[in-house]
């Protein structure tokens, strides 16, 4: 079952976690090529809800992911969540042969630099963080890889992160295992799209560098900088997009599904 709520109040951020909850802040989209102050908001909101994971949703840096401008302008913000970060490339790090910039940057936790995907288990949850770049890696393996990974999982509640909206196979591979959310970025806006096969697939590209258009075909559309703040719990899952000025402009929860 799936609660959806479209509410505008400010609320306190906190953290809300039981024993069996993970807290995940989530944003892509993030650090212009000059520092920016809709970077240090958003990551300001993420310092206030203190999550325990944060997933960086790809183009973290800007304009060419060079490890120059990570260092200067993604770690003095979000920079701040480094060791609790899964990271993803969009593709502005590969705008730098090899996304050597991104690779550097964020070392081990971004996977084996010839793929940049990988899984793992958080908590009660399988996570799989794809790379869309297919021009430049072998989807073809990695598509084979999604397929074979999630047909090994034993949890009940899947996630996937990944970075290009466009690109239809992450949710397609996670609809015919029975996910439960998809996160993708991408797109400059937040939104929120109708269940597909019991999938929720959100967009959040608000992490700081720019906004762009609303698709008019989501069920839910916010042209507004901020985060998604998630709690996912052993058999369910909460979730917010809260914007700069700390107001919730979505929310709502669901239960896992086989």
């Amino acid at each position: 079952m799936i609660v959806l709520v479209l509410v505008g109040a400010t609320v306190p951020l906190s953290r809300n976690a039981g024993a069996s909850s993970v807290t995940v802040a989530a944003a892509g989209d993030i650090a212009r090529p000059s520092f920016g102050t809709p970077q240090q908001q958003t990551a300001d909101l993420v310092t206030t809800f203190d999550p325990m994971v944060v997933f960086a949703l790809g183009d973290e840096q800007y304009e060419n992911g060079e490890l120059a401008n990570f260092q200067k302008y993604y770690d003095v913000s979000w920079g701040a969540f480094k060791s609790k970060t899964y990271p993803i490339p969009g593709n502005h790090e590969y705008q730098t042969s090899g996304a050597t910039g991104y690779f550097s940057y964020f070392g081990a936790a971004a996977g084996d630099p010839s793929k940049g995907y990988y899984s793992f288990d958080l908590g009660d949850w399988h996570v799989v963080a794809l790379n869309t770049n297919c021009g430049v890696i072998d989807c073809t393996a990695q598509k084979s890889w999604m397929v074979a990974d999630l047909a090994a999982d034993t949890h009940l509640c899947q996630v996937v992160v990944y970075h290009a909206t466009n690109r239809k196979w992450p949710r397609q591979n996670m609809e015919a295992a029975g996910g439960d959310l998809a996160l993708a970025a991408s797109r400059h806006v937040y939104e929120r799209w109708a269940p597909e096969n019991g999938l929720v697939r959100l967009t959040v590209g608000t992490g700081g560098r720019s906004l762009g258009k609303l698709d008019p075909a989501a069920a839910v559309g916010v042209r507004e900088y901020g985060i998604l703040r998630l709690t996912l719990d052993a058999s369910s899952y909460t979730w917010s997009f809260i914007d700069v000025n700390e107001t919730v402009r979505d929310s709502g929860s669901g239960a896992c599904h086989d």
